[in-house]
């Protein structure tokens, strides 16, 4: 037998490992970014401990790679590597001995190519690919602990643990899964150490998000909470039945009925798969749930079902005939983001057609930098493209983004820019010019020569609570201050500040008003605060409780939150 012919049959997995990852790196040198892959490289422009969408490993990975090509390839670089060193510890993971798994790799390997998953987050560059790896990362440390409680397990978990918190916050469920899954944790003075070293380590993320008012966390727990949607709970078990493969995941959950775990470390893998789908089940009927917040539980099904592949024939059976059906499918779909040969829509607009949008919108605005609405992927996608600078503003119809704790918007004040609105208006259709791309598709635009914006939180609303009578005649005080380091223009003559009044219940705006200033404001200066007392009618609002916020339109720049919410309530 020759050499080769033994390393083959010693090592396939290996072998399949290379040859994935070699696939995996020509897709992404090969594939366009995709808009939030381009917003994470505009987070890895500005390294920081943390951003307001995610923690910044992403961010970390992606420097990594861009310093050794400044491509596609570099974006992804570090997210194929980790998906290789994912599977590898995984592998590990199985608990079977090596002759078992070398026999029935080829149902591994199977596997991993039919589930989405490993199929994705092989190479597109977002926050899940770091949290996927320090997941297998954890519970490969997890299983050392449980084995050998040393002080260089004990590092090893905490570290993981950290790591995990560094790259998206939906790991704090898997640790609190695998604790709820061992409760003598909690007497383990070891384990309490680890949490103590993760601590530690993590505390300079804490920093950034108190230095910065707790960003993240008000999107993710307040910001992003509706009311109660039932309509959510359909959409999330279809997602969740497509995102891990319609036939793989029944099968999965099958099994793990039947089976029961045979160590604690098992019992962890039970805990992560079912409390992942549990928790967002209920979390989907206050949330509009994801697909990719359960992304882990592809770790728990991959080993447990391997693991099990001869619980009963009908298993292999199963994935054999998956496999047949779906392989097809995924090598045409990953094809057809390297090349443009599917009519399908989100395809196009993604993959193919996003950067010839952008390198139009560059050659109109030439030299001048570009201010989008309403999407952070716009000028990302723009400034990855072009190299050219790009700012993103958002109003009540959109949500905040990393481009609002950037200082985009001082840079761009006073300057003349090229306006890109998301949305058009009337006003817009009727004031800008309409250009069309390539594909028939149209955007608005136009030049501003003094450009001012206020995006920033610039009022202040005193009173926890206000009473308001419908039919009537309302006041409500402001405190009005300046948080840029130059002058607001009130009166500007392209940009006009109009403060208003507008009251939400549910999630949803039900009105809103005008506020009008004294006369003698006319600009604030840095560092000014005035107190006003602004009148309005209410009219015909239902008598009940809301929410209300203040917000300002900035000229054609519409509806942005200018305060924290309070509570109000109307009465006849």
């Amino acid at each position: 037998m020759s050499f080769w012919s033994k390393y083959l049959s010693s090592k396939p997995f290996h072998i399949f490992l290379l040859v994935l990852t070699v696939v995996n790196l020509l897709q992404a040198g090969l594939t366009a970014l995709n808009n939030d892959e381009a917003y994470y490289w505009m987070y890895s422009k500005y390294p920081d401990w943390g951003y307001f969408d995610h923690p910044p490993m992403i961010a970390l990975m992606i420097k990594a790679g861009y310093l050794l090509f400044q491509n596609e390839l570099g974006v992804r670089l570090a997210v194929v590597l980790t998906m290789a060193a994912s599977l590898g510890m995984i592998w590990s993971l199985i608990g079977r001995d090596p002759g078992w798994k070398n026999r029935n790799i080829k149902y591994f390997i199977m596997l991993v190519l039919i589930l989405p998953v490993f199929n994705i987050f092989g190479f597109i560059a977002t926050p899940d690919s770091p949290l996927i790896l320090f997941s297998v990362l954890f519970l490969y440390a997890y299983k050392r602990f449980l084995n050998d409680g040393s002080l260089k397990n004990t590092i090893l978990i905490a570290i993981a643990m950290a790591a995990l918190m560094y790259s998206k916050y939906h790991a704090a469920l898997l640790i609190i899964l695998v604790i709820l899954s061992n409760l003598s944790l909690l007497k383990n003075l070891r384990f309490y150490l680890a949490v103590i070293l993760a601590v530690l380590l993590y505390v300079p993320h804490i920093y950034w998000q108190f230095i910065n008012d707790f960003p993240s966390f008000r999107y993710h727990l307040v910001e992003r909470v509706a009311g109660l949607d039932f309509g959510n709970i359909p959409e999330y078990l279809g997602n969740t039945l497509i995102f891990h493969n319609p036939v793989i995941l029944p099968l999965s959950i099958w099994l793990f009925a039947k089976c029961r775990p045979g160590d604690k470390f098992e019992r962890a893998l039970w805990f992560v798969f079912l409390g992942f789908l549990i928790f967002f089940f209920i979390a989907s009927f206050r949330y509009n749930v994801q697909p990719q917040w359960t992304v882990l539980i592809a770790i728990p099904l991959l080993i447990i079902l391997f693991r099990n592949i001869d619980h009963t024939p009908a298993i292999g059976k199963t994935i054999k005939w998956v496999t047949y059906i779906m392989l097809p499918l995924i090598i045409a779909a990953r094809s057809a983001l390297i090349i443009d040969f599917l009519p399908v829509a989100f395809l196009k607009d993604e993959f193919h057609d996003y950067e010839k949008k952008v390198r139009e919108i560059s050659q109109i605005a030439g030299d001048l930098p570009v201010v989008f609405a309403n999407s952070y992927q716009d000028p990302s996608v723009y400034t990855f493209y072009t190299g050219k600078f790009a700012h993103s503003l958002n109003n009540l119809n959109y949500r905040r983004t990393q481009y609002d704790l950037w200082d985009f918007e001082e840079r761009l004040n006073g300057k003349e820019v090229l306006y890109v609105p998301h949305w058009p208006t009337y006003y817009i259709q009727e004031n800008f010019t309409k250009h069309r791309y390539f594909n028939d598709d149209s955007v608005y635009l136009k030049v501003y020569h003094d450009f001012q914006s206020l995006q920033k939180e610039c009022v202040i609303l005193k009173d926890e609570h206000y009473t308001f009578r419908k039919n009537d005649i309302n006041s409500i005080q402001l405190d009005i201050f300046n948080p840029y380091p130059y002058v607001i223009d009130v009166r500007h003559k392209e940009f006009p500040v109009v403060f208003q009044v507008g009251f939400f219940r549910d999630g949803k705006r039900e009105e809103r008003w005008n506020l009008q200033l004294p006369d003698s404001v006319s600009q604030l200066n840095p560092g000014d605060t005035i107190s006003v007392d602004c009148r309005f009618n209410l009219g015909e609002l239902s008598a009940t409780s809301y929410r209300i916020v203040i917000c300002t339109e900035t000229g054609v720049l519409y509806d942005t939150f200018s305060s924290r919410f309070r509570d109000a309530t109307v009465t006849e």
